[in-house]
């Protein structure tokens, strides 16, 4: 009986072989289609590479809750920040590492966008940042968040940044140029206006909301009414001038903090540890103002690896993007000291200092550097050594260098 059931098997197995054959005929054997079906809900891990040497401030508090609100949004996708070097970036495509799927970098950090993969044009950005990361015709990096430059004055000793600092009795403090902070660059944009003689009103600073100044370091301070003032002489309008012998200072900061320098350049960061020194009750009674011109280059910009092989991936990557640019995340830029790249607000309340900053930002005539522009800061260093010996105009030489901002690179 036993042999009997062997043999029934045996015979049932040879009889479904021409039915195999039938159907390896009939069967597609292409398995792509249905691994591209695998993959098209892609889960995993995103690595992101930050660079960690920017000295503007930390994004990372900001970040983090933008990542967490992605990945809620994205069961099973997490997205992995981690801080590396210049030279990790510099070196993606040549190292032999594995490269990440996202950079968050400023600019100047990359000469060209080897690597990276275009993007669509950023609709949401405001039209002064929409070419920030353009490169041969193509979009490669979108600014997700930026900062930028103000006059600080010490109330007690001056009443206002002079016209032109080189017929006034005050001390100008500016510190030296350091990457992503270009000092020179800044400081040629505030001064970059022209006024006339006995005029109180400033060509180029329209009162912003909120007002132009804000005046913090002695608690319970009121802000007295403006009095109205009688109608200026209007006569030729002249050109701003720096200190003579000016020169950048190492310890600028140092001597507006300690009351020995009348005004300087901040930035949001200056901005917030004068706060702090207020909230202790030391530090000088400190206003701030906007310049003449909008200018930084304190930008941070995402980009995204070109991983032809990785379309789920860098798809994922188009939608975080896409988030950093959401009302949701721009509105909350507040928490890191940042602003909004879009025209939602950052979040900062109207008698806050920063919200002038804020201000100044959204000026329609903002100038940034490209961000894979190697050379902008030599051309910056030479136009603005020509405003510090007087060898041209400011006006003049500002419109220079905001022409050179402004052309397509490698055209």
């Amino acid at each position: 009986m036993k042999k009997l059931r062997s043999a029934l098997c045996l015979l049932a197995l040879l009889l479904l072989i021409p039915a195999v054959l039938r159907a390896r005929r009939i069967l597609p054997l292409d398995t792509r289609p249905l691994v591209a079906e695998k993959y098209a809900g892609w889960t995993g891990v995103l690595n992101l590479w930050v660079y960690e040497g920017w000295p503007c401030g930390s994004a990372s508090g900001w970040l983090n809750r933008c990542l967490s609100d992605f990945e809620k949004a994205h069961p099973g996708v997490y997205i992995q920040p981690q801080f590396v070097d210049a030279g990790a970036i510099a070196s993606m495509n040549d190292s032999g590492i594995l490269p990440p799927d996202m950079l968050l970098f400023p600019p100047d950090l990359l000469p060209t966008p080897r690597g990276l993969a275009p993007l669509p044009a950023p609709r949401h950005l405001r039209p002064a940042l929409r070419r920030c990361g353009e490169w041969k015709g193509e979009i490669y990096a979108v600014p997700v968040a930026m900062s930028g430059y103000l006059w600080a004055r010490n109330a007690d000793r001056i009443d206002a940044i002079p016209e032109d600092w080189r017929d006034a009795d005050a001390v100008l403090s500016v510190p030296t140029p350091q990457a992503w902070r270009r000092w020179d660059a800044a400081l040629l944009a505030l001064c970059s206006g022209q006024y006339t003689p006995d005029d109180p009103d400033r060509p180029g600073q329209a009162s912003p909301s909120p007002p132009p100044e804000v005046a913090l370091g002695l608690a319970g301070e009121t802000t007295p009414s403006p009095t109205p003032s009688p109608e200026p002489q209007r006569g030729a309008a002249l050109s701003r001038h720096l200190p003579r012998h000016f020169q950048f200072d190492g310890e600028a900061w140092r001597r507006f903090v300690n009351g020995e320098a009348d005004a300087t350049l901040v930035t949001q960061k200056e901005i917030r540890q004068l706060e702090a020194l207020s909230e202790a009750g030391k530090g000088p009674r400190w206003q701030l103002s906007p310049g003449d011109s909008a200018f930084t280059d304190q930008l941070l910009s995402l980009a995204i690896v070109d991983r032809p092989a990785a379309a789920p991936r860098q798809a994922l990557c188009g939608e975080f993007l896409a988030w950093l640019l959401s009302d949701e995340c721009q509105s909350t830029l507040c928490r890191a000291s940042l602003f909004a790249v879009t025209d939602i607000p950052s979040g900062y309340g109207a008698s806050e200092p920063l919200a002038i900053l804020d201000a100044a930002l959204r000026d329609p005539g903002l100038r940034t550097p490209r961000i894979f522009d190697g050379q902008w800061t030599a051309r910056a260093e030479d136009i603005v050594r020509k405003f510090m010996s007087d060898a041209g105009e400011a006006p003049a030489l500002w419109a220079r260098f905001g022409e050179y901002l402004a052309k397509k690179p490698n055209d």
